[in-house]
């Protein structure tokens, strides 16, 4: 990789914890960007061997914050198929992943500010009565009913509430 200079470990700050880096094609991801990438990775992934299947990549590329062309999905799924790889490990997705950050970047950002949104405590939850508020407040309102609902479907864990991951799923899943 020309140009690319790893960075030395430094000592841990007490106040700032240095970010370890993980090189995946050109682009370094943090250790929080991996983290990241493999919960959003395992929500597609639940139940089927730690794999996606090749069809899930445009949708789980798009829910971890990118924003592939269908032609660039179209040429991932036919440079697979070619290998006659069904599926994808975590490793070839990350791969996959950071050759389309060299080329395009990412929504992680907007993804965030939008979760933010309707986190109105920041307590890294959305719960019934923000999700009505916000959705009230942009002429969208939803009874008690409708959003427990709505919560119930995208809540992966069970504890009555979204964390960033859940909503990150609830807004990429196809209808």
């Amino acid at each position: 990789m020309a140009g690319t200079k790893k960075k030395g470990k430094g000592k841990k700050a007490a106040s700032a914890k240095p970010q370890k880096r993980h090189m995946a094609g050109e682009y370094p991801l943090t250790e929080e960007q991996v983290s990241e990438l493999k919960k959003v990775f395992s929500v597609f992934s639940k139940g089927k061997g730690g794999q996606i299947k090749v069809e899930q990549l445009g949708q789980v590329m798009r829910c971890a914050g990118g924003v592939p062309t269908e032609e660039e999905i179209n040429h991932n799924v036919t440079e697979l198929s070619s290998l006659e790889k069904t599926t994808i490990s975590f490793q070839e997705f990350m791969e996959i992943i950071a050759e389309h950050r060299n080329r395009h970047g990412f929504l992680d950002q907007e993804l965030k500010e939008a979760f933010e949104v309707f986190d109105d405590d920041h307590d890294g939850y959305i719960e019934t009565t923000e999700l009505i508020r916000v959705l009230t407040a942009i002429g969208d309102p939803l009874t008690d009913k409708e959003a427990d609902e709505l919560i119930r479907e995208a809540d992966l864990n069970g504890d009555g509430k979204i964390n960033y991951i859940e909503f990150v799923g609830m807004t990429c899943k196809p209808k």
